[in-house]
Protein backbone atom coordinates (compact mmCIF):
# COMPACT_ATOMS: atom_id res chain seq x y z
CA UNK A 1 0.00 0.00 0.00
CA UNK A 2 1.33 3.26 1.20
CA UNK A 3 4.65 4.24 2.95
CA UNK A 4 3.56 7.45 4.43
CA UNK A 5 3.90 9.25 8.00
CA UNK A 6 1.32 7.06 9.70
CA UNK A 7 2.08 3.60 8.19
CA UNK A 8 5.82 4.09 8.77
CA UNK A 9 5.94 3.24 12.70
CA UNK A 10 4.15 -0.28 11.61
CA UNK A 11 6.43 -0.42 8.90
CA UNK A 12 9.90 0.39 11.34
CA UNK A 13 7.95 -2.45 13.73
CA UNK A 14 8.11 -5.10 10.59
CA UNK A 15 11.77 -4.39 9.19
CA UNK A 16 13.34 -4.87 12.92
CA UNK A 17 14.17 -8.53 12.27
CA UNK A 18 16.61 -7.23 9.24
CA UNK A 19 18.62 -5.25 11.69
CA UNK A 20 18.96 -8.01 14.64
CA UNK A 21 19.17 -11.18 11.76
CA UNK A 22 22.80 -12.70 11.30
CA UNK A 23 21.23 -13.13 7.84
CA UNK A 24 23.50 -11.07 5.27
CA UNK A 25 21.22 -11.31 1.82
CA UNK A 26 17.87 -9.47 2.36
CA UNK A 27 15.44 -8.84 -0.30
CA UNK A 28 12.99 -6.56 -0.13
CA UNK A 29 9.62 -7.26 -1.97
CA UNK A 30 8.04 -3.78 -2.44
CA UNK A 31 5.17 -5.61 -5.26
CA UNK A 32 2.37 -4.26 -3.09
CA UNK A 33 3.98 -0.64 -2.23
CA UNK A 34 2.01 2.09 -4.38
CA UNK A 35 3.55 5.35 -2.51
CA UNK A 36 6.36 6.22 -0.95
CA UNK A 37 6.37 9.36 1.02
CA UNK A 38 9.84 11.46 2.55
CA UNK A 39 9.06 9.64 5.56
CA UNK A 40 8.82 5.92 3.80
CA UNK A 41 12.40 7.17 2.51
CA UNK A 42 14.01 7.97 5.74
CA UNK A 43 12.99 4.15 6.77
CA UNK A 44 14.97 3.07 3.45
CA UNK A 45 17.76 5.14 4.11
CA UNK A 46 17.90 3.63 7.72
CA UNK A 47 17.77 -0.12 6.06
CA UNK A 48 20.63 1.16 3.74
CA UNK A 49 22.71 2.48 6.11
CA UNK A 50 22.01 0.07 9.09
CA UNK A 51 22.90 -3.06 6.72
CA UNK A 52 25.56 -1.90 4.40
CA UNK A 53 27.41 -0.88 8.15
CA UNK A 54 26.44 -4.76 8.88
CA UNK A 55 28.64 -5.45 5.83
CA UNK A 56 24.98 -6.96 4.98
CA UNK A 57 23.41 -6.88 0.86
CA UNK A 58 20.21 -5.72 0.30
CA UNK A 59 18.24 -6.17 -2.75
CA UNK A 60 14.47 -4.44 -3.58
CA UNK A 61 12.46 -5.48 -5.75
CA UNK A 62 8.87 -4.99 -7.09
CA UNK A 63 8.96 -1.61 -7.38
CA UNK A 64 6.23 0.15 -9.84
CA UNK A 65 7.16 3.05 -11.65
CA UNK A 66 6.11 5.88 -9.83
CA UNK A 67 7.66 4.29 -6.71
CA UNK A 68 10.50 3.49 -8.79
CA UNK A 69 10.94 7.10 -10.43
CA UNK A 70 10.88 8.61 -6.37
CA UNK A 71 13.88 6.26 -5.90
CA UNK A 72 15.50 7.98 -9.30
CA UNK A 73 14.78 10.98 -8.58
CA UNK A 74 15.79 11.03 -4.86
CA UNK A 75 19.19 9.16 -5.78
CA UNK A 76 18.24 6.48 -3.50
CA UNK A 77 18.82 3.86 -6.30
CA UNK A 78 22.16 4.17 -5.82
CA UNK A 79 21.69 2.76 -2.31
CA UNK A 80 20.49 -0.83 -3.22
CA UNK A 81 20.49 -3.38 -6.16
CA UNK A 82 17.09 -3.48 -7.89
CA UNK A 83 15.73 -6.51 -9.50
Amino acid sequence: GVMDTLSVPEVETAIQPIFTSETKEILIDCSRLEYVSSSGLRVFLCIALDTQSAGKHVCVTGLNSLVRGVFDTTGFTNLFEFK
